[in-house]
């Protein structure tokens, strides 16, 4: 991806590197994010919704403890 140059930083040694405007997200909405796609996830799993959120974050916790790493 391209994304625009905003500056430049110059080390100590010589070097430098641009500063790039990458688009951020904030703590809160990753955490909002988390807790929709585990509700989805659980939904798509278990083919009936989750009492509540909570239900879904912790099954999904369980869901991947269990999946094998390659």
């Amino acid at each position: 991806m391209n994304y625009p140059v905003i500056g430049r930083v110059k080390l100590k040694s010589g070097q430098i590197f641009p500063l790039v405007d990458i688009p951020m997200m904030s703590d809160e909405r990753w955490e909002e994010l988390a807790r929709e796609q585990a509700v989805k996830n659980y939904i798509r799993e278990n083919k009936r919704e989750p009492h509540n959120v909570e239900e879904a974050l912790e099954w999904q916790h369980r869901w991947i403890s269990t999946m094998k790493t390659v």
